[in-house]
């Protein structure tokens, strides 16, 4: 019996070749590494969903709403952020919040990284602070901002303040998760090898709470950028709240959403950052 469309006939002095594999169609091979779990996948769907969100916005500004005040097309965001720059504004509202964020910043994540230590390692210490931890955090920060500033003044310190207040508190809680749920077995093994409670924690402990703390810090950065925005609408001279503010008072949309759009480019390049960071530290956690 003759079987058609599984082999093809060898020529004379050829080998016979096995079952025929099918062609693939145009943009087979292609679809499988969109969809893998490469760099080079991961860059493709990110630049397009961005490109997907440009669209959408453009269709949204020409086609759906009429109302200027409120969206305006991607084109003029980008012209009203290159006159900013031109005219040396965009430079220096940038240097005010960058300032900002570098002092707050990094004294968030360290103070949340050490009072979060002292919560997993003292049963009495996190039942006594918790209670005050948990109230802090619910209080509305942008209600409490004017307080800041009139206390503080017009300066640098009101902001730092509000920064860390806003961005503390996912790393408190995200170490203090971290350390605690270290797997007992790998902790009582270690123990059986005399290991001190200082080698469990560096061999056991802290490895095992990295994804948890760099994922407090991924949310800490996003809320420390609302908070410095927050904090320049209540008192500034300078910076991306303030520069917003005064957009919005005149009804410079393109300005406004100029700045939104750097403000979200910066989170987003922060995020890849700390996931690259994330897995260099801890590269057993699955991403």
């Amino acid at each position: 019996m003759t079987t058609t469309g599984t082999t093809e006939s060898a020529a004379p002095g050829q080998p016979r070749q096995g079952p025929a594999v099918a062609r693939s169609r145009p943009g087979r091979a292609f679809l499988p590494w969109l969809g893998g779990a490469s760099r080079g996948a991961s860059l493709t769907r990110m630049v397009g969903s961005l490109a997907l969100l440009v669209v959408v916005w453009h269709l949204a500004a020409v086609h759906l709403v009429d109302n200027r005040l409120l969206l305006v097309p991607p084109a003029e965001v980008a012209l009203a952020l290159r006159e900013e720059v031109a005219g040396g504004d965009f430079g220096r509202h940038s240097a005010t919040t960058v300032l900002e964020l570098a002092i707050a910043f990094p004294i968030a994540v360290v103070g949340g990284i050490a009072i979060g230590a002292l919560l997993a390692g003292s049963t009495p210490v996190r039942q006594t602070l918790d209670p005050i931890l948990t109230a802090l955090y619910s209080l509305p920060v942008v209600a409490l901002a004017p307080l800041f500033t009139a206390g503080l003044g017009l300066g640098v310190t009101s902001k730092v303040a509000i920064v860390i207040l806003m961005a503390i508190f996912p790393v408190i809680t995200n170490t203090d998760a971290g350390l605690r749920s270290a797997d007992p077995a790998l902790v009582e093994t270690a123990r059986a090898f005399r290991a001190d409670r200082w080698q469990v924690l560096a061999t056991v402990t802290l490895p095992h709470s990295l994804p948890f703390v760099i994922s407090g810090v991924r949310v800490a950065f996003a809320r420390a950028l609302v908070g410095v925005i927050v904090a320049e609408f209540f008192g500034s001279v300078s910076g991306y709240g303030f520069a917003i503010a005064a957009a919005a008072q005149s009804y410079q949309t393109a300005r406004l959403l100029g700045y939104v759009v750097v403000l979200g480019l910066i989170g987003l390049l922060a995020s890849i950052g700390m996931s690259a960071l994330e897995r260099r530290l801890a590269p057993w956690k699955e991403h």
